[in-house]
């Protein structure tokens, strides 16, 4: 049986978060996956699920309010009822804006940002336990530092630090139903607190190519839904490179 991965693309100001969870997408339809784009504006994802259904696998992008539990539970009846039950679940994380927001902006983007990896989890969550497998990886996609402000750049470390809290607790929880949840982030970003390992150095993360961050995600979320990454739960995967955010100037 065909497995269900539902891809939830809670999107930036620059739209880069939905960038890396379509580049994860199609990595996973070529693995032979079906794909469900859950998005608050789905047209935006019409060209990726041509690509997906192109390829022969099913591909349905369905209009969600990622924060909203009602919401994601009827687009995820609605996947259900076209694709089947779902056992795998990406959900991308935006940690910040490039654009300048006032702080009460930022709280509340970080508070969006906590509360749609949440309901995307409880929602899907409930089907796994059902079929007693299921993967779940956690996408982080930030600002880069030299684009955004020490504001931001702390909001961001605080939304991270939520994702992996998260992360952790949800894979204690949920790996008596052969549930795994793991997440990724950029080399040289941290939570709050001490690093969870001896950091690389940051030069390591200094890639400008745009593709670089997005295409290590969908190989590493590749791996990390496979059988053979059974074993591996509440873990992170750190990445070279970050993608570029356009400036003020437009350079």
């Amino acid at each position: 049986m065909t497995r269900v991965a539902v891809v939830s693309l809670a999107t930036d100001a620059a739209g880069g978060t939905r960038d890396t969870g379509l580049a994860a997408a199609l990595h996973l339809a070529g693995l032979g996956l079906d794909i469900a784009l859950l998005d608050a504006d789905p047209p935006t994802a019409a060209e990726a699920a041509e690509q997906i259904s192109a390829g022969g696998q099913r591909c349905a992008a369905v209009a969600a309010d990622l924060a909203d539990s009602a919401s994601v539970n009827a687009a995820l009846n609605h996947v259900r009822s076209e694709l089947g039950s779902p056992s795998v679940l990406l959900n991308c994380v935006p940690l910040g804006s490039p654009e300048p927001l006032a702080a009460e902006e930022r709280y509340a983007e970080a508070r969006r940002s906590l509360r749609a990896l949440f309901v995307c989890c409880r929602a899907v969550c409930t089907h796994m336990v059902r079929g007693r497998w299921g993967r779940i990886v956690n996408i982080a996609h930030p600002v880069g530092a030299d684009e955004a402000g020490d504001r931001e750049w702390r909001d961001g470390q605080t939304v991270l630090g939520g994702l992996v809290g998260f992360t952790r607790s949800a894979a204690l929880e949920l790996a008596g139903y052969g549930i795994t949840a793991n997440y990724i982030a950029p080399t040289g970003c941290y939570p709050a607190g001490p690093a969870p390992a001896p950091a690389p150095p940051l030069a390591a993360a200094a890639s400008r190519d745009a593709s670089s961050y997005s295409a290590g995600v969908a190989s590493l979320t590749g791996f990390l839904i496979s059988d053979q990454a059974s074993a591996i739960t509440g873990q992170g995967g750190y990445l070279a490179g970050r993608p570029a955010v356009p400036s003020a100037s437009g350079e």
